[in-house]
């Protein structure tokens, strides 16, 4: 078995960040008016040890903090800082036999990932493999996990697997093996009583459950009565906004799959004003999205789905986490949180989302350690 990831015991300050965004705010996924309040303080610092954070404030009181005494000191130079993206749906195993290329190339994907600023996704494994290429592809994402990126290993139950199969054999065998604690239901898939079976399985042995519905399927009521904790929108209205907007499920959106396809989509802006909980993932690795960017996903989210700037980050980040399960590790900055940050090369965070196309990201922070810091550019006349 691998040995968990160590996590310095140094102690480390981040300061001087020109707006230090802590995502700060009651428990529970951010909604209504609460999802654009990023916890916004001037002149930031977040102070680490052991992989945690011990505080996030305004530079001057981190700084005098008894435990800052002898920290080793990063200058944020008057940057924003935030915490690391969320992306809670991916596919990032290639469709390849051979296991050392599988290996490469999913360690490329999430490198990509990283130098982009996501630090915790959910991986989906599932789709046409049988039991024991699931384990496998299941035993290779939870590999990865912790190299830097946190990768939360998710069983995509799909076709063409049959769903009496999947509840006498699969879930069964991955609660047996706790290979993960997430269970996504692709609900044009199957039936409907097949969905109600699936779902009614996955929940009785604990899983964390997300579907993949379209705004009109009677698989999304259930979802909703079940309930699962997120629920991957796809399709146009009419969307049930009461019933969403009550549910404690967090609604995911996927706004790179609307700009590949031109599909009609849910509107963001209908979804929030009602009260519902909603997220941002980038649905890299399934057919209908090309791109892990979750910069370039928050500037799609404001363009086509009616979002705000700050709307956008908490969807990609403390939503995010909850429509995984995370919250308790990832998605803001705060006292006892994995230190997983951000040194942004914006000076405000509307310019993140605006300057669209462009990666930002001038560090990475992950469990406290520097994993990826942009290389410098050579060549200038005069050098």
């Amino acid at each position: 078995m691998r040995q968990p990831p160590s996590f310095p015991s140094t102690t480390t300050l981040v300061r001087g960040a020109r707006q230090l965004l802590t995502l700060r705010g009651e428990a529970g996924p951010r909604r209504g008016a609460a999802l654009g309040e990023l916890g916004i303080i001037s002149d930031g610092a977040v102070l680490i040890r052991g992989g945690r954070i011990l505080e996030a404030g305004p530079s001057r009181r981190v700084e005098n903090l008894a435990l800052a005494r002898g920290a080793i000191e990063i200058n944020a130079a008057g940057r924003v800082v935030g915490p690391g993206f969320v992306d809670s749906r991916t596919q990032p195993l290639p469709a390849l036999r051979q296991p050392r290329r599988l290996e490469a190339r999913t360690q490329s994907v999430l490198e990509g990932m990283l130098r982009h600023g996501t630090t915790t996704i959910a991986a989906s494994a599932g789709g046409g493999l049988d039991f024991s290429g699931l384990v496998a592809a299941l035993r290779v994402l939870s590999h990865f996990n912790g190299r830097p990126l946190e990768v939360v290993p998710d069983y995509w139950a799909t076709a063409p697997a049959e769903a009496a199969a999947i509840c006498a054999e699969v879930l069964p065998g991955l609660a047996r093996r706790k290979l993960t604690q997430l269970v996504s239901v692709d609900c044009e898939a199957f039936d409907e009583p097949a969905i109600q079976q699936i779902l009614e399985q996955a929940r009785a042995r604990g899983f964390f459950l997300t579907v993949r519905a379209r705004a009109s399927s009677a698989c999304l009521h259930m979802a909703l009565e079940m309930p699962a904790g997120a629920i991957a929108l796809e399709g146009a209205e009419p969307l049930p906004l009461p019933a969403l907007a009550s549910s404690g499920a967090v609604c995911t959106l996927i706004p790179a799959s609307v700009y590949e396809q031109r599909l009609e989509h849910a509107s963001a802006r209908n979804l929030i004003e009602a009260g519902a909980a909603v997220a941002l993932a980038s649905g890299f690795g399934f057919e209908q999205s090309r791109t892990y960017n979750m910069q370039m996903v928050m500037a799609l989210a404001c363009s086509q789905l009616g979002m705000s700037p700050a709307e956008a980050i908490a969807a990609a980040t403390i939503n995010g986490a909850y429509a995984m399960s995370r919250s308790r590790e990832c998605g803001s900055l705060e006292p006892g949180k994995a230190a997983n940050l951000l040194l942004l090369n914006i000076d405000d965070y509307r310019e993140l989302p605006e300057q669209f196309g462009v990666n930002h990201v001038h560090m990475v922070f992950k469990n406290g350690s520097e994993v990826y810091r942009e290389g410098e550019v050579t060549g200038w006349a005069g050098q």
